[in-house]
């Protein structure tokens, strides 16, 4: 004798019991673009649901991670799939959700079908993948700076040492470095002690930072040696970033030691000069005006 089968075990109710265990976000839409469903992980990735038509797609706000643009209505890959029966398959973006937060996700849509094989829908999937970024993220940057200071570190400053010499290169950009290292650093670690010596180091790298934009790359490469690489920058613009460094630390005293100064070499990127030129013609620049009595600014020919 069959067994009958119990009524929340068929179609529909197990449909949704299915859809509502997933742990992804599932969404549903007539071939108008109308969402009919979301499932409960899907409303918990958007932070609730907003059944809308095709029309009303710019109400959703997303960009693409690989451009940061904005999806416009017509891009996203619910829309795509509606209107020309596109399939897409995990499109990293990051999106606004309803309440205002902003997460990462992976967007997938695929037409829904009849038996003439006609357009009646489409399946929306997202997977929440906010967390996983982050940590990747987190790791990198881990990898990339100093622990100490939060600047690059030297290993990632050779990186964009050297994307950014063979790009100045190819474009025929001027590209400009300034090295730098804290006067009698040697004396305040004697004097104060190395904790003391550490507060140096982050009160350097940190008013530093906040003196320059965010296209300049700052990083400790040595114990007290420091290294700033301006982009889109000439010889005389940098000497003049460099004695406005100069001036901002003579001015902004730190409290466990008094005035800190630094020697500054500067010089710019030659076409054709190797990384290890460039470097060598900063430091060199950098000891001339260590010699000259420090709390200086020096520029290589």
């Amino acid at each position: 004798m069959k067994k009958e089968m119990p009524a929340v075990m068929q179609m529909p109710e197990l449909l949704g019991l299915v859809l509502g265990a997933l742990p992804v976000g599932v969404w549903i839409m007539d071939s108008d673009g109308s969402i009919i469903y979301g499932n409960p992980e899907g409303r918990k990735i958007w932070a609730g649901s907003r059944y809308i038509s095709a029309t009303d797609f710019a109400e959703y706000k997303g960009w693409w991670r690989s451009t940061g643009k904005q999806i416009k209505a017509d891009e996203w890959a619910a829309s795509r799939a509606i209107r020309a029966g596109e399939t897409s398959v995990n499109e990293e973006i990051e999106i606004e959700c309803f309440d205002g937060t902003r997460k990462i996700i992976l967007n997938s849509a695929m037409p829904i079908r009849n038996d003439a094989g006609e357009i009646i829908g489409g399946l929306i999937v997202n997977v929440d993948i906010t967390d996983r970024i982050r940590l990747e993220e987190h790791l990198r940057n881990a990898a990339d700076t100093d622990e100490l200071t939060q600047t690059w570190n030297r290993r990632h400053f050779y990186e964009l040492l050297h994307d950014e010499t063979q790009r100045a290169k190819r474009y025929r950009r001027p590209l400009s470095l300034i090295m730098f290292d804290i006067d009698r650093f040697k004396l305040i670690n004697d004097s104060y002690g190395h904790a003391v010596g550490d507060q140096v180091l982050v009160f350097v790298s940190r008013e530093t930072q906040n003196e320059v934009r965010v296209t300049e790359h700052l990083a400790r490469v040595g114990g007290d040696e420091f290294m700033l690489l301006l982009p889109e920058t000439g010889l005389r613009d940098a000497v003049n970033t460099a004695e406005r460094l100069q001036g901002m630390l003579a001015n902004r005293p730190l409290k466990a030691v008094g005035a800190i100064s630094c020697s500054y070499g500067v010089c710019e990127y030659i076409p054709g000069e190797t990384i290890d030129d460039f470097m060598r013609r900063a430091d060199e620049a950098m000891y001339e005006a260590k010699e000259a009595g420090r709390g200086r600014v020096a520029a290589a020919s």
